[in-house]
């Protein structure tokens, strides 16, 4: 029933009703990873259903805005069309320019890339998806792990299983300071996993290079900056905040020989940056910076915590989204919010 009424409210979405109601609300979709289906990239997100999002957009006469088109609506109140959605994809792997970026420049649409520039400098890759390998590989079932700054978390895969024992690893780690993360993770992570430390980035989390990076600009992409290192912002000291906010601004800077002023907070939930994070972007010569909490962009809201939609795995849940069925449900009264719910950030 539930998946019935979903469908027949799209179908009334296409006719611009909700739009008409929810005027100048922008959603802003957020990807991760892209895969062509043969590649053994991790994710849900083929090249086929985001093919088949973009091309319902095109036949549908959707504009998908550049950042620069977003500025002017949020700062100089430039109308834009009803029909306005964009698009973001944070990290900075490989399958972001082999995959994604081939799939968008079919449409002649434009991608907003947010780089971690410690993976592209190939230093590190993300302390994230550090867990999810060193746990999909250990044949360790029980363990004790000794979180950084104190704390406990006892590994029991056979009870819990592999999924959320990554996820509960990677929730632990979001509340305590991150300043050793990557530390901590060869010396007690992969030690007490019996998990060797790869010598180089493993294949399936191969950044983009800068050159990648540079076509992506030439071709009508955004580059911009998502820190140095992946670490939460909020449970890091000062010093080290200005360190992953500028310094990343001036890789970003130096590589693509332009300023970069647009930023992405990782992980990006509301307890995952503060006041003083805010701030700092400020101070770096940021006039935007994105989050991932669920919800439209709107005039008024603020240019330092700008929401982002997780792009959904399900055809149906984009349609919701794209057609401002999301927005009308804010207006009546007792009904969940479900965009909060059924989608995914990192």
């Amino acid at each position: 029933m539930k998946s019935v009424i979903l469908k027949v409210a799209n179908i009334i979405g296409e006719t611009g009703v909700y739009r008409f109601l929810c005027p100048g609300r922008v959603p802003v979709f957020m990807l991760h990873r892209v895969t062509d289906g043969s590649d053994g990239i991790p994710g849900d997100m083929t090249a086929e259903r985001l093919r088949g999002y973009l091309r319902y957009l095109s036949s549908r006469g959707y504009s998908v805005l550049t950042m620069d088109q977003l500025w002017q609506f949020l700062n100089k109140g430039t109308s834009i069309p009803s029909k306005s959605v964009m698009f973001t994809i944070d990290d900075g792997f490989s399958d972001h320019h082999d995959v994604a970026a081939q799939v968008f420049d079919e449409f002649g649409f434009p991608l907003n890339f947010f780089v971690i520039t410690g993976l592209l400098d190939e230093q590190l890759w993300p302390w994230d998806d550090q867990i999810a390998y060193a746990v999909n590989r250990t044949r360790i079932s029980v363990t004790d792990l000794q979180l950084p700054f104190g704390g406990k978390y006892s590994v029991n895969l056979a009870d819990i299983g592999l999924r959320r024992t990554i996820r509960e690893i990677r929730n632990a780690l979001k509340i305590v300071s991150q300043e050793h993360v990557y530390q901590w993770l060869s010396a007690e992570l992969y030690s007490k996993l019996e998990v060797d430390f790869p010598d180089t980035i493993p294949r399936e989390y191969r950044p983009m290079s800068w050159d990648d990076a540079r076509s992506l600009k030439e071709r009508g992409h955004g580059v911009y900056p998502h820190t140095c290192t992946h670490r939460i912002l909020s449970t890091l000291a000062l010093e080290e905040k200005q360190h992953e906010i500028n310094e990343a601004r001036k890789r970003v800077e130096q590589e693509l020989a332009q300023c970069p002023d647009v930023f992405a907070y990782p992980t990006g939930r509301p307890s995952d940056y503060d006041r003083a994070d805010i701030e700092e972007v400020k101070r770096a010569g940021f006039k935007m910076a994105f989050n991932t909490v669920p919800d439209y962009i709107r005039a008024g809201c603020s240019q330092y915590e700008l929401p982002r939609f997780s792009l959904p795995e399900n055809t149906a849940d984009f349609l919701q989204i794209v057609n401002r069925f999301e927005a009308l449900k804010e207006k009546v009264p007792r009904q969940p919010n479900r965009s909060r719910s059924f989608l995914p950030t990192r």
